[in-house]
Order: C-alpha cells, then sequence, then structure tokens
C-alpha cells in the first residue's frame, strides 16, 4: 500500500512532443500508444497544437512551452511525398530521388529549440522517411529509433519500450 502510495504522489511532469499533425489512422493510433507510454512514466506530453494555442506567431508560445518542460521527443512521421525529385539538379553531384518522404520541417525547429534549451532528446523515425538534419543518424547529437509505423498499431514494440525507459531513467537521473 505505501509502494502504491508513494507511487500516486510522484509529480507528473512535462515533455515537449514535436511531430507532424496526424493524418491517417496509423500515424494516430501510434501517437496514441507513445501518449499511453509517456503517462505510464508520469510524463505528460505537450505541443503548441496539441494543448496550447496562441495568436502569437508559434516560436516564442514553443519557447514558453518548453520552458516548463523537462525533456523532448521528436517524432519524425511522413507528411511528404514526393514521386520524383532532384537532389542538387544540374550539377555533377545530381542524384535523382524517387520516392522520397520527409516530414515536416516544424519537428527540425522544434528539435533544435530543444537543444538549445538543454533539454534531453528522444528521436523516434518511421523508417521511410528520409534521414536528414535531427532525423539523420550520421549526424544527430542522440540515437535516432526506426520504427515501421504498421507494425506498431496495438502495441509499441520490447525495444521501443526499452529505448522510452531508458530515456526516462537519463531524465529522472537529472532532476
Amino acid at each position: 500500500m505505501a509502494y502504491w502510495f508513494s507511487i500516486m504522489m510522484e509529480k507528473v511532469v512535462n515533455v515537449f512532443i514535436s511531430h507532424p499533425t496526424p493524418y491517417n489512422k496509423y500515424q494516430e493510433g501510434f501517437l496514441s500508444l507513445i501518449d499511453l507510454e509517456l503517462k505510464k512514466h508520469r510524463l505528460n506530453p505537450t505541443n503548441l497544437g496539441k494543448n496550447n494555442w496562441s495568436f502569437r506567431s508559434p516560436l516564442k508560445p514553443i519557447k514558453e512551452i518548453m520552458d516548463t518542460c523537462v525533456a523532448a521527443i521528436v517524432i519524425g512521421l511522413e507528411r511528404h511525398h514526393s514521386f520524383i525529385g532532384y537532389e542538387k539538379e544540374f550539377s555533377k553531384d545530381a542524384k535523382e530521388m524517387i520516392h522520397k518522404y520527409s516530414s515536416s520541417p516544424w519537428i527540425q525547429i522544434e528539435a533544435g529549440m530543444a537543444f538549445q534549451s538543454g533539454l534531453p532528446i528522444l528521436i523516434l523515425k518511421e523508417s521511410k522517411v528520409f534521414g536528414e538534419g535531427i532525423l539523420d543518424p550520421q549526424i544527430s547529437d542522440s540515437f535516432v529509433f526506426e520504427f515501421e509505423l504498421k507494425k506498431l498499431q496495438k502495441r509499441l514494440s520490447p525495444e521501443l519500450e526499452e529505448i522510452i525507459n531508458s530515456w526516462v531513467k537519463h531524465i529522472n537521473g537529472l532532476k
């Protein structure tokens, strides 16, 4: 009984969650599972669009929200799909890109803001999303965990749960 009482007395803390607005049932299902997992750890996922609206331009309110958070989670979900495109077009380094999937530019901005604020960042990337910026495992300051969106609809994988547990332990060690 004392154990449960001490758990109930633990404070819920905010974590900033950055992801594109979901536009299909797979993204909605995955984000619901992430929300549930974070709440199991007494973390309150928050962001500008989720539960904080402002009439001002978004950067200042995002900064104000991040100031209430102990960590950030960045989730690279598909937002754009280019059937064919060209990188460095008309140069000797030109490269044709077929079926390039990318996420929202806002996750890059919010990740940079979280980094500048010194927040521990957990990065999750849908495997088909092109790894650039914060989602590029070669240059990212943090480990980038890749996942197959359609495989994570009923529950999170044990590997993803372990990554989240590790991140939570790190956050708790900083408090």
